[in-house]
């Protein structure tokens, strides 16, 4: 055979071969890798079989061997075609590297002549061969074409063989056309394209457990991505985060979002998120998708950035007031002196942009950084803003004074007495039964908790924070910071 005899110029030792022998567990397989009938026009099998070769140095080697082939418009007589998985991708590229090199000479060529010659015996019709000079087939990084000339019966045939290397396995073609029928060069680039690709996809690795994220799918957590578990031995992986519709599809790529961990963000709510993990071997590469998250129903602000959060509408009223993202947290300040505004009282708020539809609960930390709060007409506020249509309201919260913290729902107030200069605030929306109720709390000191009467529930909700004076001459600073703003449940809907 000419790919024996192929072999058998760079390493003059027999070619053995058993009919029994099959790859080795975990090994690419090189019968997926060769050429079909269906790829030759339906050319007729005249031999396909594994077998070892000890002139190359292969795991194991696949063959296939056919007649009466056509690829497009060319026949051809007869097409080899064989796939080797080398031991190593050094010692297949260094095989590799000096067939070529040793076919690249006048001297090589003589002698693949001799060998061919040999093979194919003389009779009647066969006269000679002719070794053309040897060129690169542009097929990956390494591929060559060295087409030959026979003359059968005074007539030419087009003889060429394609030699092509992807990571540790050899791949070869040799075709031999109809006499007098020219095989061009872009017949040999066509077959050798159809191998390169089952050889890639033979390479690339296999996922057996899909990647998995861990972490909660609240808008400023990280999530943490696993890669899952490969076959094949992958020298790397790439990461894409993907966000998904609330059922996990449909899903596209986030820019940017590359690395194995990834920040939830304000753009998340609502969504799913998944990640999609590349595992490279070399040149060969297979993709894995997680399972989608939750629903991204939840969000964490610690106010750390150097301006208020895109998740907030910031404001003041009257002459004084400022409300500014600093230290690390959201800073108001009602300096001495503040002046009310023309409705008669000063604040400075922050109103979130997002839009709560259905059943919450918002965690608020606030700290008195300076100053004493009176005990009337100045208070720290926490409120679940309602909306109808695009009409804000907010008449479900809670506030801390001088005294201590308040409910501030509709028809009724209730009243836990403590000064507290720090804390944690909480307001919830529950519905059960059909019936809906909202419940503030105080979190840290004496505990303490009021429940709305049943209620009609809103469109939408969202919070506001704010600290609010109509004390008028205001007596001396007021600095109050707010930080961690949470929404530990409930769906989140942004503009």
């Amino acid at each position: 055979m000419l790919g024996a005899a192929v072999l058998t110029v760079a390493a003059p030792t027999e070619l053995s071969a058993t009919t029994t022998i099959r790859p080795p567990p975990g090994t690419p397989n090189p019968k997926a890798m060769v050429l079909t009938s269906a790829d030759l026009g339906r050319a007729r099998v005249t031999l396909q079989r594994y077998y070892k070769d000890r002139d190359f140095p292969s795991v194991i080697s696949y063959e296939r061997e056919f007649e009466d082939a056509r690829t497009g418009s060319t026949p051809l007589l007869f097409v080899s075609t064989e796939a080797e998985i080398g031991v190593s991708v050094p010692s297949t590229t260094r095989f590799y590297r000096e067939l070529r090199s040793l076919l690249s000479t006048k001297e090589g060529r003589r002698l693949f002549e001799a060998v061919i010659q040999e093979e194919l015996g003389g009779g009647e019709s066969f006269a000679s061969i002719r070794v053309g000079k040897l060129r690169g087939l542009g097929v990956g990084r390494d591929s060559l074409d060295l087409p030959m000339a026979l003359d059968v019966l005074g007539l030419r045939a087009d003889v060429h063989l394609a030699l092509f290397r992807v990571e540790q396995v050899l791949g070869i073609v040799i075709a031999v056309g109809e006499p007098g029928r020219p095989v061009g060069v872009p017949v040999m680039t066509r077959l050798a394209k159809i191998m390169v690709a089952r050889m890639q996809a033979q390479l690339a690795p296999k996922n057996t457990a899909l990647p998995a994220i861990s972490g909660s799918p609240v808008a400023g957590e990280t999530l943490t991505a696993t890669p899952g578990t490969w076959s094949g031995n992958p020298a790397g992986f790439a990461y894409q985060w993907q966000r998904c519709g609330a059922i996990g599809t449909p899903c596209s790529s986030i820019p940017g979002a590359s690395g194995p961990t990834y920040p939830v963000a304000v753009a998340d709510l609502s969504s799913t998120l998944r990640v999609a993990v590349t595992a490279r071997s070399g040149s060969a590469s297979a993709l894995a998708v997680s399972a989608p998250t939750g629903i991204v129903s939840g969000f964490v602000d610690t106010f750390s950035g150097a301006q208020p959060s895109a998740f907030w509408s910031v404001g003041t009223a009257g002459t004084g007031p400022t409300i500014a993202q600093a230290n690390g947290r959201l800073e108001v300040t009602l300096p001495s002196g503040t002046g009310l505004g023309p409705d008669g009282y000063a604040n400075a708020f922050a109103n979130m942009i997002c839009r709560l539809p259905g059943d919450f609960d918002m965690q608020v930390d606030y700290q008195l950084l300076s100053g004493t709060l009176p005990t009337e007409r100045t208070n720290i506020g926490f409120d679940a803003t309602e909306f109808t249509g695009t009409g804000r309201s907010g008449v479900h919260g809670m506030f801390v004074d001088g005294r201590g913290t308040f409910s501030h729902f509709p028809g009724s107030n209730s009243f836990v007495a403590g000064a507290l200069p720090a804390g944690t605030l909480r307001l919830t929306r529950r519905t059960a039964g059909g019936i809906t109720t909202t419940t503030a709390s105080r979190v840290g000191g004496v505990s303490w908790s009021f429940t709305s009467d049943p209620y009609s529930p809103p469109t939408s909700q969202a919070a506001s924070l704010n600290v609010f004076t109509n004390l008028a001459p205001f007596p001396t600073e007021v600095r109050v910071a707010y930080d961690n703003f949470r929404i530990t449940s409930g769906t989140i809907s942004c503009p």
